[in-house]
């Protein structure tokens, strides 16, 4: 499972010839199908045209690069923009998300999705800063009733219930510590 926070920055390297590509500035996603469409790069040097290497060009996605097979998998946004694969994109960071109950659980703060598949695996939400800060985020997965709107995003109770903590937070460090010190 890979997160769009550490994707972004990856360089993109072809396997043909071992050149580096660009780096990946942005992922595109369709919230409709909760799928991977593409990720766009960023080229330095005189070609400062916006490239875009589709999640079905990646021939790998590892920890510290992204890996296509030929310099012809990354195409001119220009040139695919009309294709169905961008008709129903949009940002998902930063949405609101709500239960069908009416509860606010929070903001979209990163992507996590499986490449290998073309889809979103969950969402990762934050309570606030304060909340961040004392008990860490929480994975929201895609289970159930999933609605992603352009202004927010709808979920049923039975994904809260599979909400899960992601370990961050100093509550967790200071419990952890004790944990340790009763051990000791």
């Amino acid at each position: 499972m890979n997160r769009y926070s550490e994707v972004l920055g990856l360089p993109v390297i072809c396997a043909a010839d071992g050149k580096k590509l660009g780096i990946v500035k942005d992922i595109i996603f369709c919230p409709k199908e909760k799928s991977v469409v593409a990720f766009l790069l960023e080229r330095r040097g005189y070609s400062m045209r916006r490239k875009v290497v589709f999640a079905s060009d990646v021939l790998s996605l590892g920890r510290d690069a992204l890996i296509v097979n030929d310099v012809d998998d990354v195409k001119d946004i220009k040139k695919v923009q009309h294709r169905p694969e961008f008709k129903d994109k949009w940002d998902i960071l930063g949405l609101p998300i709500y239960t069908k109950t009416g509860e606010d659980l929070g903001v979209a703060k990163d992507v996590l999705f499986d490449l290998e598949h073309g889809k979103i695996d969950g969402i990762e939400v934050s309570d606030g800063l304060l909340q961040d800060i004392v008990k860490g985020r929480s994975v929201l997965p895609l289970i159930g009733k999933f609605e992603f709107g352009e202004e927010n995003i709808l979920v049923d109770s039975e994904a809260v219930e599979e909400m899960m903590e992601t370990g961050g937070g100093i509550k967790n460090l200071i419990e952890g510590n004790k944990k340790v010190q009763r051990k000791g």
